[in-house]
């Protein structure tokens, strides 16, 4: 299926690769069919894109690239609906806020998404521990993380 979109133009896909959001996404809740696409070369990087909406899409990340403490706590009911019985079936990514300046890029860590890849199937879940916001620096650590990889 082609897939419109903004920043990378029209993209083939296979269906099969489609993640189904139910309850979309904090602030898009009608939007509820997603592609994940590699967005740099080295992986760290990726684009959630929405298959129903070519100009919505968002820069994600495993936080536990840069963030290698980052251990959150789900309740039961984060993990309703996505046919896992326990977090570590799960992907877990964040999204990245990168403004004007790429050295000032944010990673949500409060609402990040959980994902079944099996299943296809996401959802963001906002984390109930206040050591986690919405804006934690990621570049520093990105770069130190491909300086020992690279």
């Amino acid at each position: 299926m082609e897939v419109p979109t903004k920043r990378f133009g029209i993209v083939e896909v296979d269906e099969s690769r489609i993640l189904h959001f139910p309850e979309g996404l904090i602030g898009f809740p009608d939007y509820r069919r997603f592609i994940v696409l590699d967005l740099d070369k080295g992986g760290f990087l990726k684009w959630l894109q929405s298959v129903d909406e070519e100009s919505l899409g968002f820069v994600i990340i495993d936080p536990r690239v840069p963030f290698v403490d980052y251990d959150p706590v789900f309740a039961p009911g984060d993990l309703q609906g996505l046919g896992a019985c326990r977090p570590d079936e799960l992907v877990l990514m964040s999204v990245v806020t990168v403004p004007g300046d790429a050295k000032e890029m944010t990673a949500n860590l409060l609402a990040p998404l959980l994902i079944n890849p099996e299943k296809r199937l996401g959802r963001q879940v906002i984390v109930s521990d206040p050591k986690y916001t919405t804006k934690h620096q990621v570049f520093a650590a990105l770069q130190d993380l491909m300086k020992r990889t690279g």
